[in-house]
């Protein structure tokens, strides 16, 4: 008997818990998204789109039409109207120190957003040396920067870029070039990359997200010079497939460390999309918003600098550009290095 008391005041308790609350996104489910990020150099690109309701899949409205103008200073440079919601002004190259303001109008609606195009990251030195452990090799590399007195965000990304030469027996051309590039991660024990989700506990105690971006603020060393020191796997050895039908070498492997310096913008979206990414699926962790500096909308327009560009390179096989085409160039990473 006391059993079947305990089950209904267990049954009554869930009862009396339960409450049903209207929910309205009307406003949140059909906003113009824009998604930009721009450089020096490049012309200005993007996408736009229209949320929809987070009750309905995933969220997504689709592509809208609409049109697109460009502002840079103030001044309207460009308007288009985008195809399939994408957009390009192919004549219009982002400028280091100017300010670009995008503005789109649907349906009646209207968004826009802005960002300046930062100075590049004033990079003293960078210095390189190669070790092994147990776990092979690595390349320990050595950043020495000095920070403006301003306020600034700064990312590091490493690329790998290999060239491979493929012999096909069974082709008239027999010889072809390819040029592989994809993003490569590197480890630091710097404070300033941990210092951005206040990660210092250990693997017992959930401290946040890794730095998987790379990314970092000056709060540690605003207006001064600092170094940066971290390590990646290094060059892999050359070796050749061959089989009945081709034969492919590895001319070269070369790593190019970009020392990029970020709108706030970018720095902001990053930060907080990689918190979304770590945390939307934990039902016991409180709701992450992605960054948008959108105004009458959602999604990013943002910018950086990556003019600070260093290469480091082993060759394998001796070659001339001047005598070499590249059939094909293939491209492990995304918008930016990592958008």
């Amino acid at each position: 008997m006391k059993r079947y008391i305990l089950i209904s005041l267990i049954l009554a308790t869930s009862w009396a818990c339960t409450k049903t609350i209207d929910f309205e996104d009307n406003g949140i489910g059909n906003l113009i998204v824009l998604n930009s990020i721009i450089f020096p150099d490049s012309c200005v690109s993007g996408s736009i789109s229209q949320s929809t309701s987070i009750l309905k899949g995933n969220g997504y409205g689709g592509f809208i039409e609409g049109s697109v103008e460009l502002y840079e200073n103030g001044i309207k440079v460009g308007q288009i109207n985008p195809l399939l919601g994408s957009f390009r002004f192919t004549d219009i190259k982002p400028k280091t120190g100017n300010t670009y303001k995008i503005v789109v109008t649907s349906s009646g609606k209207q968004a826009e957003a802005e960002t300046t195009i930062t100075n590049p990251a004033e990079v003293i030195s960078v210095d390189t040396t190669s070790t092994s452990n147990e776990w092979g090799n690595l390349l320990n590399f050595k950043i020495k920067f000095h920070d403006s007195s301003e306020k600034d965000y700064y990312r590091i990304v490493v690329t790998n870029e290999n060239m491979v030469r493929l012999t096909n027996l069974n082709d008239e051309i027999k010889t072809r070039y390819y040029i592989n590039q994809y993003s490569s991660s590197f480890t630091s024990d710097d404070p300033v990359f941990k210092s951005v989700y206040n990660n210092f506990g250990s693997d017992i105690i959930d401290m946040g997200p890794d730095n998987r971006y790379g990314i970092f603020p000056d709060d540690y060393f605003q207006g001064k010079d600092y170094f940066i020191q971290a390590w990646m796997t290094g060059f892999n050895n050359d070796y050749p497939t061959n089989n009945s039908t081709y034969f492919s070498h590895q001319v070269y492997s070369r790593r190019i460390i970009q020392v990029e310096k970020l709108s706030k913008e970018y720095y902001n979206y990053m930060k907080y999309l990689n918190l979304y990414d770590y945390y939307h699926e934990d039902p016991f962790s409180e709701p992450v918003p992605v960054y948008s500096n959108v105004k009458n909308g959602a999604g990013i327009f943002a910018s950086f600098n990556d003019e600070a560009k260093f290469s480091f390179e082993k060759i394998y096989i001796p070659f001339s550009m001047d005598t070499i085409t590249v059939e094909k160039q293939q491209n492990g990473y995304g918008y930016g290095g990592g958008y």
